[in-house]
């Protein structure tokens, strides 16, 4: 017999304790349901992944506008150089500056299409404007060794 009431108490209690978190008590703040719990993480999770991004996305940009005014200085030195070339060097010097300006003002384009894009699409352009970079740092390597 008593160990009938003991197992009844126990059961008793652990009904209770398992149904004390749905309990309020008077004063306390209702506990969100599990899918309003679930909403709001990934809320915050979302929002946090915009600002990251968008602060990533910031950093970019300004490190590749830094390149390129650096990359611009270089190719008005390369200019004043060309003058000291031979005519026929001069020339070759002068398409291959052209071009240069030409491939900046495309990574120039593409930054712009950058700060204009939305977080989710800059990734794709950032990708296409590594390779802008890359292309223009390359063809300025090139230019310099033909340099007298």
């Amino acid at each position: 017999m008593i160990v009938g009431k003991t197992l009844l108490f126990l059961c008793l209690m652990g009904t209770l304790l398992a149904m004390a978190p749905r309990i309020g008590v008077a004063g306390d703040q209702p506990q969100p349901s599990t899918a309003e719990k679930v909403l709001r993480d990934t809320k915050e999770a979302v929002e946090s992944t915009k600002q990251y991004t968008l602060q990533h996305k910031e950093t970019f940009q300004k490190t590749v506008q830094a390149e390129l005014a650096e990359m611009q200085v270089k190719i008005g030195e390369l200019q004043k150089k060309t003058s000291a070339a031979s005519v026929e060097a001069r020339t070759e010097l002068h398409k291959a500056l052209q071009d240069l300006e030409r491939k900046k003002e495309e990574a120039r384009k593409q930054l712009d299409e950058i700060s204009h894009s939305t977080s989710s699409a800059w990734s794709r352009l950032k990708d296409n404007m590594n390779a802008a970079v890359d292309d223009l740092r390359k063809s300025y390597q090139e230019t310099v060794s033909k340099l007298p």
